[in-house]
């Protein structure tokens, strides 16, 4: 960890990662070292916000409403990243 990259080797989730807000948040969380899983709903914004950021994100589809889709998406992201640190 440095003082520019306040969160390396940190793994933060964010729902609602495919657009607005979230994906700003996705953004600025990657910029300060962590890497991120960005989760929703739909496939296509997600992975099209995982590519801008580049290396450092993945991404999930994922119903927050939804118990099962919960685990089966922190499953797939821990797999990528390792323990998710932050939501």
């Amino acid at each position: 960890m440095t003082a520019s990259q306040p969160l390396a080797g940190r793994h933060a989730l964010v729902t609602g990662g495919g657009t607005g807000i979230g994906a700003a948040v996705a953004a600025a969380l990657a910029g300060a070292g962590a890497r991120v899983t960005l989760a929703g709903r739909r496939d296509g914004p997600l992975r099209e916000v995982a590519a801008r950021i580049g290396a450092a994100a993945g991404h999930v589809v994922m119903d927050v409403t939804d118990a099962g889709s919960i685990a089966q998406a922190l499953k797939a992201a821990e797999a990528a990243f390792g323990p998710v640190d932050c939501l």
